[in-house]
């Protein structure tokens, strides 16, 4: 168990919002709607169902405009055409050199989805390594979380 303090930034429903791990004590702090509404979600690592941080390194619509601009080009105008290619390859390779990072907490009433800033990267996985564990181990928790 480790009972160093992080915080897990990046955003949520389109909003900056943090994920504060505290030993075994998650807190989520977001805002959603419209007018925003302060969404604070304390829990544990062991009421956790499932967490995943994903990489999402291709940009689909990126290789479907290069497509569509390859045929584009082969079958009507070759400028035009030329032009979708070489828009399509420079959205996958901004892709693959930024690549999108999620966090992908799911709990027993809701799935918590964070689009992780880069600095945050590391103690997202940290996190997900950690829920991993308590989850092959059934580890309880020592203490139930406080209220935010």
């Amino acid at each position: 168990m480790t009972s160093a303090h992080i915080v897990i930034t990046g955003h949520a429903y389109g909003r900056r919002c943090t994920l504060e791990v505290g030993g075994d004590t998650l807190t989520w702090r977001a805002q959603r709607g419209m007018p925003p509404v302060a969404e604070n979600i304390v829990t544990t690592v062991h009421d956790v169902r499932h967490a995943r941080f994903l990489i999402l390194g291709w940009s689909y619509a990126g290789i479907a405009l290069a497509l569509l601009g390859a045929l584009w080009a082969a079958s009507e105008s070759i400028v035009v055409g030329g032009l979708g290619l070489i828009a399509g390859l420079a959205l996958v390779a901004y892709r693959r050199s930024q690549p999108r990072q999620q966090l992908v907490l799911d709990l027993a009433d809701r799935r918590l989805v964070m689009a992780v800033g880069p600095d945050s990267a590391t103690p997202a996985r940290d996190l997900v390594a950690r829920v991993d564990r308590a989850l092959a181990t059934g580890e309880a928790p020592l203490a139930p979380p406080p209220l935010p």
